[in-house]
């Protein structure tokens, strides 16, 4: 992947050339076969990926040793991103990124983003202001969808937390 691809990236649009460069440095390409794991829940964050091509399941664990599917993402035309959130702060991967087919991708590991970091790099500045900005209007809506939840449940007269749970586990992500 060169650098004019990973402009495309909503990401990585804003970087200079010379930004997207150092980002590419310390990039590698990866290969996931169908059933592979991106990212494990409960693991430590290791990388972003920039998904270019092929398709990947969200899936998060649930009471009962089950899990939902939260989301699928295909790459498509556009390339796309996933492990994010993983790359600020140090909280365990809250959901599971699985190939659903063959997905290729380029990993950005998270120690060459802290390294940037340490170093005063601009571009990851950028990226990490990029990072939050998305968490935010995720958590906005994360919120409103909660809203909206609770007035359901109270529109039916179903006051079971449970229901609530179940209903919040299959819609905040998708």
């Amino acid at each position: 992947m060169t650098e004019e691809r990973l402009q495309r990236v909503r990401f990585f649009e804003f970087l200079t050339d010379e930004e997207r460069s150092e980002f590419m440095e310390g990039a590698e390409p990866a290969t996931f076969e169908a059933g592979m794991e991106i990212i494990s829940e409960g693991e430590e964050p290791s990388s972003i990926f920039v998904l270019t091509s092929g398709r990947v399941e969200v899936r998060k664990k649930i009471p009962g040793g089950r899990d939902r599917l939260m989301a699928e993402i295909e790459a498509g035309r556009d390339a796309t991103v996933v492990g994010e959130r993983g790359l600020l702060g140090r909280n365990k991967a809250s959901a599971t990124v699985r190939a659903a087919g063959r997905v290729e991708a380029i990993r950005i590991p998270r120690e060459t983003f802290w390294r940037m970091i340490s170093d005063g790099r601009p571009a990851a500045f950028k990226l990490s202001y990029r990072i939050a900005r998305t968490l935010a209007q995720r958590l906005t809506r994360l919120d409103e969808e909660v809203v909206e939840a609770i007035r359901d449940l109270e529109r039916r007269g179903e006051t079971d937390l449970e229901a609530f749970r179940d209903r919040l586990i299959v819609e905040w992500i998708s």
